[in-house]
């Protein structure tokens, strides 16, 4: 399959247009989904966010040397489009896409150098055909309806992010090692790994999956090496010390890993989640039966995925999946031009191994994790069908050319359509929790959202509905008893209020929020050594809590005869809020107690 380039333009502007072909795909996909609201996470790390209420505070070196190891350029990041956009979801979503289309075409120019570099002795004719081949995979990446999450779901610009800086390095390093045994080389050498390092650098402080990058930058390095190269000699060498190294480290880290449940999991509570054993026993099968299912039948997708615990070693849910991922390592070994399957079957479980296997997560399954994993399934993908067509020799030349356009615009529209379905799933709470529900109906938390969308849509006897069948679920969780509780309490049913909100403080005792809501009903009902309890234990474990310092103050100047402790509450209060409701007559209330202790 080859170029004419008498007929063709020239390469530099074949790719241009490939290029302009990616950024117009990527607005006409996910352009329906701009004006979308904020969804799940999003609506408390930006839109309910103390920290971006002053964004200036956050656009400074010093935090982001503070905040390095905990997603410090991602909260950067969010701290730009508050600072331009406030809680307008356009500008954060538009961040997002340019980032996904960004990534797409780094894509582009990396798949040609590494079928480049480890396709020498393919069938697939010329360095043009292989700019063909990059276009196909860097499409397939834009478009595939998996990658919807990602790129909608603000949260997830981790992903987004993280992937652009990942993919930063390995065009580095591969341009680098193009360059070996020329003049250039030292030169490339010299300013590409300070460069590299940056890049790795700014990209842990996204995301903490960049631990992988030294790993593919190695994996690229053997596939890439001849057999009698310093790097295969070195290795098959020292292959004895190095398998027992790494075997000795397993063995201490597994060992670790039983014994520490909170070990690599970071400030996420370890009783919540189905416990170190259990995850790695079943992220096997999501791995094979989950994420690979999706990415060849991009159907079914879900916010919330319903994944069934594995907590047997000998479970067939087990031992089938890890018998397919050897499965699938042999068969690339024995596949002619190996190197590269090999490459994207290493990719794929490399990218994925912080989350599905060490690490363990609050969710079994999230489709925002496959993000740039996927990436060897496409590009396995796209050299399966070019070499599938190549040698077809009942097919003459010209008809293959068409037939590789015709399935790149065949698979193009059907993707992108499915994605621009899956868009509108997320154009409100509503939509994407109701979706989630009719998937996963054996799971609480899309009850809890559908509770808490209707409720700020202002349907309350919805947001009653899902929380009450939420709780018969989960009679335990801490978000339907407390969020049920505050529509009880505003419609004036008292006791049923202040049972769940009893509930709600056995689950977690450590939220301000629910000491303040029993102080203000024991406050209501005059029982004011209980309403001080709460109110206390409030701004104990907030001490910017403004409204609970004011119903102490309340408390103590009107119901407990304590005047001068009223007032340093209320003085409190006006200071963490000086534009809170009812401050000009919390000012006079000051002043005129300054006036009467003065005439004393």
């Amino acid at each position: 399959m080859t170029i004419d380039e008498k007929v063709h333009p020239p390469l530099f502007w074949f790719q241009a247009r490939c290029c302009l072909l990616i950024v117009l795909l990527g607005i006409i996909i996910y352009g329906n989904h701009l004006n979308n609201s904020f969804q799940f996470d999003s609506v408390a790390y930006v839109v309910n966010s103390q920290d971006l209420q002053n964004p200036g505070e956050i656009l400074t070196f010093q935090y982001w040397k503070t905040a390095f190891f905990s997603r410090g350029l991602l909260q950067m990041s969010l701290a730009v489009n508050a600072s331009l956009g406030e809680t307008r979801p356009f500008g954060y979503h538009l961040f997002n896409l340019a980032f996904h289309i960004f990534n797409a075409l780094l894509l582009f120019f990396i798949t040609e150098k590494i079928c480049r570099s480890l396709l020498q002795h393919s069938t697939i004719g010329s360095r043009e055909c292989l700019w063909v081949l990059s276009l196909f995979t860097a499409v397939l990446f834009l478009c595939h309806p998996l990658q919807t999450e990602s790129v909608i779901y603000i949260m997830s610009r981790s992903e987004v992010m993280a992937a652009t800086f990942y993919l930063g390095g390995v065009f580095l390093f591969i341009s680098w090692f193009e360059s070996r045994g020329t003049p250039s080389a030292s030169i490339k050498f010299g300013w590409g790994l300070p460069l590299l390092m940056a890049v790795f650098l700014l990209g842990f402080s996204v995301k903490q999956t960049l631990i992988t990058l030294p790993a593919v930058l190695l994996l690229y390095s053997i596939c890439r090496s001849d057999n009698e190269s310093s790097l295969i000699r070195f290795l098959k060498r020292w292959r004895w010390w190095l398998g027992g190294m790494l075997f000795f480290a397993g063995i201490l880290l597994f060992r670790k890993l039983l014994a520490d449940e909170t070990f690599l999991i970071g400030p996420s509570n370890p009783e919540e989640m189905v416990g170190r054993k259990n995850y790695l026993l079943t992220q096997p099968f999501v791995l094979i039966f989950y994420y690979l299912k999706l990415l060849l039948f991009p159907f079914n997708l879900n916010i919330d995925p319903d994944i069934p615990v594995v907590t047997k070693l000998l479970s067939l849910r087990f031992l089938v999946p890890v018998a397919g991922i050897g499965a699938l390592f042999i068969l690339t070994a024995r596949t002619q031009g190996s190197r590269l399957y090999f490459f994207c079957i290493a990719w794929y479980f490399l990218l994925l191994s912080p989350s599905s296997s060490i690490v363990t997560l609050h969710d079994l399954a999230a489709e925002h994790r496959t993000y740039l994993a996927a990436y060897g399934f496409y590009l396995l993908f796209a050299i399966t069908m070019f070499r599938w067509i190549e040698t077809d020799r009942r097919m003459k030349q010209h008809n293959k050319k068409a037939t590789v356009f015709f399935l790149l615009v065949v698979l193009t529209s059907f993707l992108g359509a499915v994605t621009v379905q899956r868009n509108l799933v997320w154009r409100s709470e509503v939509t994407l929790w109701e979706d989630a529900r009719k998937k996963s109906p054996r799971i609480v938390r899309p009850l809890i959202n559908l509770g808490r969308a209707h409720g700020q849509a202002g349907d309350t006897e919805k947001a009653i509905f899902y929380y009450e069948k939420s709780l018969k679920l989960a009679p335990w969780a801490f978000a339907p008893n407390y969020n049920l509780g505050d529509l009880y309490l505003a419609r004036g049913h008292i006791e049923k209020a202040l049972k769940l909100f009893h509930q709600a403080e056995k689950r977690d005792p450590g939220v301000p929020e629910v000491h303040a809501k029993l102080g203000e009903i024991y406050l209501d009902e005059k029982s004011f050594g209980l309403a001080e309890e709460h109110f206390k234990k409030a701004v104990e474990l907030n001490p910017k809590y403004s409204s609970a310092f004011r119903n102490l103050g309340i408390l103590n100047f009107y119901h407990l005869s304590r005047p001068g402790q009223g007032i340093a509450y209320f003085s409190r209060s006006l200071t963490l809020d000086p534009d809170q409701p009812q401050a000009e007559k919390i000012r006079e209330l000051i002043v005129s107690s300054h006036g009467l202790s003065q005439d004393r």
